[in-house]
């Protein structure tokens, strides 16, 4: 039976989990979308040099790979403590402990543009650590375009991740963190007066507050020409606990465009 519409809830992402998904032509197993896509979600970290608290978190990070180049994203409200940008890292387990790779260069919007919520974005380039440390490149999406256009009633969910400040520990003596990772299965619910941002309504109440989980990834579910497709939606602007705005991942193509035409 092919389905006419859909309204997201928990049942759907039950059932989903039965069919399969597609995503640049591989073919997932539903059951292990959820799982599969979290892994493009990071922490920012930030290396103060400090002796005593030489790394802090101000939040979560998306990690995308396009045109062959390696990104890290997050939203310009997430560094507003941070005094110098070379010292946004990104955080990787390492023998038993943590990790700081800084990137290679920095783009945003200019800070006193504050039309809308995609000049919250932020990029960092990583495609030189990279090329250095190629067992890295696996981390990152392999993003290729703005996700299709279809009517509202073909959206059939999405997932959004991201490391809320609630739980966090940084064990400053071992070099340990204990940071958790949330995911919230949402429903579609409009795009409101911003072109460029998507909303999202948890289906479930959130038992946690999702402060800190800015910066992190999107992906909705679509059904389009008689198959389920999964896509990135974009990052987390600003989340509650009843919505989520999310900058539509057009936005972070157009930066990313923009970053590369830059360079040589």
């Amino acid at each position: 039976m092919t389905p006419t519409g859909f309204t997201a809830s928990r049942d759907i992402f039950d059932w989903l989990g039965n069919m399969s998904v597609n995503h640049n032509g591989l073919i997932l197993p539903g059951r292990l979308v959820e799982d599969h896509f979290s892994q493009y979600c990071e922490c920012l970290g930030f290396w103060t040099g400090d002796e005593v608290y030489p790394l802090t978190i101000p939040g979560s990070a998306t990690l995308i790979r396009y045109r062959d180049r390696y990104f890290m994203t997050c939203t310009r409200h997430q560094l507003k403590l941070v005094n110098d940008i070379t010292g946004i890292c990104l955080t990787v387990p390492h023998e038993g402990k943590t990790k700081c790779i800084t990137s290679g260069g920095f783009i945003s919007f200019d800070y006193g543009m504050n039309e809308g919520d995609h000049h919250e974005i932020a990029l960092f380039d990583f495609t030189e650590p990279t090329s250095e440390l190629p067992e890295l490149r696996h981390l990152f999406f392999d993003f290729r375009g703005q996700h299709p256009s279809v009517p509202a009633d073909r959206v059939v969910g999405a997932i959004s991740y991201g490391y809320p400040f609630q739980g966090r520990q940084i064990d400053y003596e071992d070099g340990e963190m204990k940071l958790v990772k949330q995911k919230v299965l949402c429903r579609y619910a409009g795009q409101g007066t911003d072109d460029a941002v998507h909303i999202f309504e948890p289906v479930d109440p959130l038992t946690f507050d999702p402060d800190g989980m800015s910066g992190g990834p999107a992906f909705t579910v679509l059904f389009e020409n008689g198959c389920f497709t999964i896509h990135l939606a974009g990052i987390n602007v600003r989340a509650g606990r009843e919505r989520i705005r999310v900058i539509k991942a057009g936005a972070l193509q157009m930066l990313m465009e923009t970053l590369i035409n830059k360079q040589p």
